[in-house]
């Protein structure tokens, strides 16, 4: 606690003699470092560990983890604990630069990256306890939470699964209009890839063990950072509750672990907190595709360039569940065959087929990505209603026979069987029999509470998002079929902005060509850390959508593969 307000004594000393920050300390991305400075921050961060500095943010980081988690102060916290990190830096080694790591640009092979050699960070853990046996870091012993060795166990064995590429990062930064959209963006998303990915210490609430968790909070912090600087009037103000669960919030607000420290004191890192962010080139090379992109499909679509549905910030406004009317009067939603009942009594087999559970799996994976104000709501419900009536008839004529009740919650397994059995008990009222059918009109209004009410399946697919504000564009991989081909001096281009050797991309296979796909994080992850899996699940849907879109592009090279294989390729070329 005293070295705590130790801190923001000095925090507070330097914004009052320079309210202004004339000249802020530039942060650079790790690789851009000379390897005399690379040497130098390695020094003080081991000097860190030894002066106990370390083990005094990583003791803050546990002892505040429930209460910077799942909440709006998400970002605002972790800018002034990496800032807390570069001023006890500075005590050590006055002027040492304070890097970040750009990880979008190994998105789509992390384990490729140079900061896992023994020139940068070490690599992986060895041994049960995945102890960190190289690299400047080797053979470290921690104190916080328990004693034990630095850990790292990579998240596939011997490898890493891929991060978000920077075309996701971008097109999250355009499409957030409110800063709580984009800290809820970051946190269920692209955040949790990078310490899982590396895991050990960084899978635990004292991941600040590890000097990987203030370089990786580093471009967190700049992407918020370049967020801010695209509307400079307005977000270096920004600070709501959009997306997530806490009652209103405000700039005045404590910074959990700072006594004194106000949220709105961190908003703008170029004045108190005195820093800025050196690009690494990623941001360019993507910003230089995506005016490709937008070129060829400006015009093309029902919502012009990609831009206008990537770039232009959609805010929605917050609203509760959805309730049973938000889909619209009954009337409106009857199918052309609403006789169900009686080809639910003609069926004799118990069992939902095939056909229904790809019904079932098309249905939660549209209803997953629902996300607005009640009347978007409603549109998106509107259109996933054929799909509910197709899902409906077939498990009622697969699942229903006379003398029983229809049960096809056990049907299915995992995680869907507490919506289903909402779902089935609003649509099938229990002790049904053959002497008692269930008409049309009993069908169509358990469908709409089963589905669309205040206790059904959307309601619990959406349950905890409270407010809910566009993260990320919808329909993005459907615009970008449109695109014609990336001609070869938009890659090459990509290539110069990187200051990357130039490689003959027909030569690289097809598979080193494309962006991967993004692992799901476990759900335990986001339990442990007050996160809506459910949300998760639908920003992975998306930039999986995303990604797809891409990949169908001839000629498009992602940034992150372009920084890949001219690693690889590049002098053998």
């Amino acid at each position: 606690m005293a070295k705590s307000l130790l801190f923001l004594a000095a925090l507070c000393l330097a914004t009052v003699a320079n309210s202004q920050c004339i000249n802020p300390a530039p942060r650079p991305e790790i690789r851009s470092l000379s390897p005399e400075d690379r040497g130098r921050f390695f020094r003080a961060l081991n000097q860190l560990r030894s002066n106990g500095e370390l083990d005094r943010l990583s003791r803050l980081h546990v002892d505040n983890a429930d209460n910077i988690h799942g909440h709006p102060v998400f970002l605002a916290f972790h800018r002034v604990f990496v800032n807390d990190f570069a001023s006890a830096l500075n005590k050590v080694d006055p002027g040492v630069p304070v890097p970040y790591w750009d990880w979008s640009l190994d998105a789509s092979n992390p384990i490729s990256s140079e900061l896992f050699t023994n020139d940068y960070l070490g690599g992986n853990g060895v041994g049960d306890q995945g102890c960190v046996k190289s690299g400047p870091f080797a053979n470290w012993q921690m104190s916080v939470d328990s004693p034990h060795c630095l850990s790292r166990k990579f998240n596939q064995g011997d490898s890493i699964a891929p991060f978000w590429p920077p075309e996701a990062l971008l097109s999250m930064q355009k499409t957030c209009a409110q800063y709580g959209a984009l800290s809820s963006g970051i946190e269920n998303g692209c955040h949790g890839a990078v310490h899982l990915g590396i895991s050990g210490d960084m899978s635990t609430m004292f991941a600040p063990n590890d000097p990987f968790f203030f370089l990786h909070h580093g471009m967190v912090d700049k992407l918020w950072y370049d967020w801010q600087l695209m509307e400079p009037n307005t977000r270096f103000q920004q600070y709501d509750n959009s997306n997530y669960k806490d009652a209103q919030v405000s700039g005045d607000d404590n910074v959990p672990g700072y006594p004194g420290m106000r949220v709105k004191d961190a908003l703008d890192p170029r004045s108190g907190l005195c820093y800025v962010y050196v690009d690494s080139g990623s941001r360019a090379a993507t910003k230089r595709l995506m005016q490709e992109i937008d070129r060829q499909t400006a015009g093309k679509s029902a919502g012009g360039p990609m831009s206008s549905l990537a770039g232009g910030p959609t805010q929605l406004a917050s609203s509760p569940p959805m309730s049973s009317t938000a889909a619209g009067p009954l009337s409106s939603m009857r199918p052309q065959n609403t006789d169900i009942a009686a080809a639910a009594r003609a069926s004799g087999n118990g069992s939902p087929s095939a056909e229904s559970a790809s019904q079932l799996n098309d249905i939660t994976t549209q209803v997953s990505r629902l996300s607005g104000n009640d009347d978007s709501r409603a549109s998106a419900s509107a259109s996933l209603h054929n799909q509910q009536i197709n899902f409906l008839q077939n498990t009622l004529l697969n699942s229903m026979a006379g003398g029983r009740t229809l049960d096809l919650a056990n049907a299915f397994h995992g995680r869907r069987h507490r919506f289903l059995r909402r779902l089935i008990n609003a649509v099938v009222p229990r002790g049904y029999t053959d002497e008692k059918a269930l008409g049309s009109s009993d069908i169509l209004t358990g469908l709409v509470g089963g589905l669309l009410g205040k206790d059904g399946l959307v309601g619990h697919l959406l349950q905890g998002l409270g407010h809910v504000v566009e993260v990320l564009p919808q329909g993005l991989g459907e615009t970008l079929k449109a695109v014609g081909s990336i001609a070869e001096g938009v890659t090459n281009d990509v290539f110069d902005i990187l200051k990357l050797p130039k490689v003959d991309m027909s030569k690289v296979p097809e598979a080193e060509r494309r962006i991967p796909y993004v692992a799901a994080l476990p759900n335990w992850w986001y339990e442990h850390n007050n996160l809506n899996a459910t949300y998760a699940a639908q920003l992975y849907a998306q930039v999986h959508d995303m990604i797809d879109g891409y990949n169908s592009i001839p000629g498009y090279v992602s940034p992150a593969v372009v920084h890949y294989v001219a690693k690889k390729y590049g002098k053998a070329q």
